[in-house]
Parts: C-alpha cells; structure tokens; sequence
C-alpha cells in the first residue's frame, strides 16, 4: 500500500499545485460516503481508516507545539472540516469491484466537484483521479482515489484549502509525511 499511498500523495500535491485559490469558503457536499468499504476490510491484508471531523481535528491540533512548522499546521487545520482517509490492500487480484469503485466516483461527478488529474496505467492497473469541489472559485474539498485490482484508497480533505498551505499537512493527523513537493515556492527538505 506505501507505493499507492506515496502515488496518492503525490496527486493531491499535484492537484493543489494546478488550483489558484485561498481559503474563505465553507463545504458543504464535499465529505465523501466511503463506509461501504468496511464490508472490505475482514478480508484485507492491510487497511488504513482515519476519520477527523471539525472539533476531533481542532482537539488533535492541540498537542502540536507552538513551533513555526507546527504553528502553521494549526492555523491551517483551524479552517478544515475534516480529514478522512481510508484504505484496504488484498493479496490477489480481483478483491476490488467496479461497485467499489463507482461508489465513489458517482459522488466525485456530482455537482460542484471537477476532476483535475486522471491516470491510468495498463501495466499493472492503477488509477488515479484527483477531484476538487470549488465554491465560487474558492477550493472547498479535495478527493483522490487510487485503486488497482488489489488496492482501493481515498483521501478526502474538507474544508477551505489554501492551496499554498496544503503541504503542511505532511507527517500529521493520518497524511503521510511522502509528499515532496514544492508549494508556493518553498521545498520541503
């Protein structure tokens, strides 16, 4: 799963990059429904399940210190409705159906939300769609979902993003520290 969720890492950063934007907008319809995977999860080798609404991620925000990176961190998630992520890994292929999958990608297509990045590879199966929702040009939620016949992976970030800002989240409440990325022209070392 770490090569699906450095990919996934990847796309957000990427989907962040491609977007102008700040954050003063509220989002409604951007938490996406992902509980029909947990029927997935008995028989997975590996599962990821993170789930931080508005007051559980302001309450974990609390034990970051008062350091600038962690400062920044906080002021970041100060705006964020929730964090949420979710993910399962299977020894054979096949154990992802295309219901699995549709799921969530009818929710991605509905109003409001516009795909950004689509890859598909045909060596070895793997897709990855990045969506954002906008409200009034302002970024209010980002999806990402990466799934291969043994994987299936979502992310879902709710709330007003600032796209200069998102990378902040690195190593902190479930987003793995992977993504190395430039954003707003500052490298991550």
């Amino acid at each position: 799963m770490t090569r699906l969720m450095n990919k996934a890492q990847a796309m957000i950063g990427l989907a962040v990059l491609l977007c102008l934007g700040s954050a003063t907008a509220g989002a409604q319809n951007a938490r996406l429904q992902v509980d029909h995977l947990d029927k997935l999860f008995p028989n997975a080798v590996e599962t990821i399940d993170v789930s931080l609404e508005g007051s559980l991620l302001q309450i974990a925000s609390k034990f970051l210190s008062n350091k600038p990176e962690e400062a920044a961190i906080k002021e970041l998630v100060s705006t964020l409705k929730g964090v949420y992520v979710k993910g399962v890994e299977f020894d054979k292929d096949g154990s992802i159906s295309e219901s699995d999958v549709e799921a969530i990608r009818t929710q991605l297509k509905s109003p409001g939300w516009e795909r950004i990045v689509g890859v598909r590879s045909k060596r070895d199966g793997e897709n990855t769609e990045v969506y954002l929702m906008l409200e009034g040009g302002i970024i209010s939620g980002i999806g990402v979902l990466v799934f291969d016949p043994k994987q299936l992976f979502v992310v879902n970030v709710v709330g007003p993003i600032d796209p200069e800002k998102i990378g902040q989240l690195r190593g902190h409440f479930g987003v793995p520290k992977g993504l190395d990325l430039d954003f707003g022209g500052t490298r991550r070392k």
